[in-house]
């Protein structure tokens, strides 16, 4: 009966409107790509042992790398950009029938190649790369032309037209390494890190960058532009290049500059947030920011860790950095600003051809913002055991710090499901 209701109020099934996929979108790709977070999770338990001992070659834990990053947050930066380019672009939003096709495209084509590679698998490998090459494609062409036909440049434009030219340059570099391995050729250690560099320094990292430079300035207290924008997206675009040319011509001076311009990035974007109301006590007092905020910590965490293996060569140190930034600082971002777009897309979703014939919900009956204290705690804390865990090499308590992640994954798709269910109290 709830899973019915549930596709009653997302109006499945019926004729395609705006109404429709202003919610039916963001939550297709946020579910998927959670579910695969999860999937991924239970993976890396199945790998730990490989994990703990800091050997990342095998197949396995490849494969865990990809379900992480494509199927979990690609996925839920996908949904994300559906719902947010035509809003600040004041642009019509994507076809609904474009976007299930760009959703199947990618998301058999990364089931496809993770199941390859996990089973060194060449026909899965060859085909789940071609198929999701063809869904991400389809992905930058249905928004980039949205992003650069919008006559006045802003902070969102340069930042997220610069994340999907990264995407593009991604699946080139991840096209090569994936004929190199479906063909049995050498895979050198030099290029995937330059495909590493390009996937989440460009992607992911300026994508997420745009998206909080623009959300802090709606949900902040201050509501500051901030000042060191561009000078973020310069030194986050050089860095990013001075660290592929560095790994590809293994240079390591380059890697070095390439490493601390990276840091001075860093240093102007949260320069940036702290004015925008980071730190404010009223400001914090939001969960959902509150959530954020411990995403930055985790951020500060990854640029003390990767300073660290940089400068001391502790490679070993990759690993609890790579995961302080993709779970910790995206997924836990994520976290956050879900629990502040969520309620407005469903408000609209649900009470906007409405509005004005009666009492409507207020935004905090639809999603209660107390609801946000247990998803962060549970990820904050499951993250930071993970840490430990690794750095102690105990297995109960990787263990520990994974099903504490998965736990807070579930309760935030759980507290949207809620939020699209109902009932939602009306004022009296």
């Amino acid at each position: 009966m709830a899973v019915w209701t549930l596709l009653r109020r997302l109006r499945v099934g019926r004729a395609y409107t705006e109404q429709t996929s202003l919610l039916s979108v963001p939550l297709l790709f946020w579910t998927t790509g959670v579910c695969s977070i999860v999937l991924g999770l239970w993976r890396v338990w199945v790998v730990h042992r490989w994990i703990l001992s800091g050997f990342v070659g095998p197949g396995p834990v490849i494969a865990c790398v990809h379900l992480f990053t494509l199927g979990g947050l690609t996925m839920l930066m996908m949904g994300a950009l559906y719902q947010l380019v035509p809003v600040l672009t004041n642009s019509k939003p994507v076809s609904f029938h474009r976007i299930i096709v760009q959703w199947a495209f990618f998301t058999f084509g990364t089931a496809f190649f993770v199941v390859g590679v996990n089973n060194d698998w060449t026909l899965g490998i060859a085909t789940g790369a071609t198929v999701m090459v063809v869904g991400i494609i389809y992905f930058v062409a249905n928004l980039a032309g949205r992003v650069w036909r919008e006559p006045e440049k802003n902070i969102t434009t340069w930042f997220f037209a610069s994340s999907l030219a990264y995407l593009s340059l991604t699946i080139v570099i991840g096209g090569f390494l994936a004929l190199h391995l479906s063909t049995g050729s050498p895979v050198y250690a030099t290029d995937v890190a330059a495909h590493i560099t390009v996937a989440l320094g460009g992607w992911v990292g300026l994508l997420l960058i745009g998206v909080s430079y623009r959300l802090w300035a709606m949900f902040g207290r201050k509501h500051r532009e901030p000042r060191y924008w561009l000078l973020t997206w310069g030194l986050a675009n050089l860095a990013i290049w001075l660290l592929v040319a560095g790994n590809l011509a293994t240079s390591k001076w380059l890697c070095d500059v390439g490493w601390l311009t990276q840091v001075a990035a860093f240093l102007g974007y949260f320069a940036d947030l702290v004015a925008a109301g980071l730190g404010d006590r009223r400001t914090m007092r939001d969960p959902a920011l509150q959530t954020v905020a411990v995403s930055i910590a985790f951020l500060i965490v990854w640029e003390v860790l990767g300073t660290t293996a940089t400068f001391q060569h502790h490679s070993r140190l990759w690993i609890p950095a790579l995961w302080a930034y993709g779970l910790g600082w995206t997924g836990m971002s994520f976290m956050g600003f879900v629990q502040k777009i969520m309620p407005f897309m469903v408000w609209l979703h649900r009470y906007a051809h409405v509005h004005g014939k009666g009492k409507m919900p207020r935004l905090e009956n639809i999603w209660r913002p107390a609801w946000g204290y247990a998803p962060m705690i549970s990820a904050g804390l499951g993250i930071s055991v993970f840490l430990v865990a690794y750095g102690t090499n105990t297995s109960v308590l990787f263990g520990s710090g994974l099903c504490l992640q998965v736990l807070a994954w579930l309760m935030l798709l759980g507290m949207g499901v809620r939020s699209i269910l109902g009932p939602h109290r009306k004022p009296d």
